[in-house]
């Protein structure tokens, strides 16, 4: 399922990217993309992604900057999800490097400028 994102969403997206990148370096919060692209890139794809998936199912997304590791992106009908993002075409939804005790599911988005493409989920 495409979802499309306007210029106003997608400024607002990419301000909170860059602003969630700057607060986790600076809280010492490790890095764990996948991947040669830019850390600051990786933020602002996945809060597009993240943002989308709750701007299409009607949820409130988490906007909030406080440094975090782990944890659920959000909840939807009782299940804590973790968004997972990539710009590939062809992305894949991958084992990640550490274990997300609070999560019950991964969603996999596809993200390029305007728009993310939902491809699917699975179960933990």
């Amino acid at each position: 399922m495409i979802v499309n994102l306007d210029s106003s969403e997608v400024l607002v997206c990419e301000i909170l990217g860059r602003l969630r990148a700057l607060t986790a370096r600076s809280a010492g919060v490790k890095d764990t993309k996948v991947g040669k692209q830019n850390g600051d890139d990786s933020d602002v794809m996945g809060i597009k992604a993240e943002y989308a998936f709750a701007k299409h199912f009607n949820v409130f997304p988490d906007l909030g900057l406080t440094p975090r590791s782990g944890s659920a992106d959000g909840i939807l009908e009782g299940y804590a999800y973790d968004i997972k993002s990539t710009d590939y075409a062809n992305g894949n939804l991958l084992a990640t490097r550490k274990i997300n005790p609070d999560v019950d599911m991964y969603v996999l988005c596809i993200v390029s400028k305007t728009q993310v493409d939902i491809k699917g989920y699975v179960m933990k």
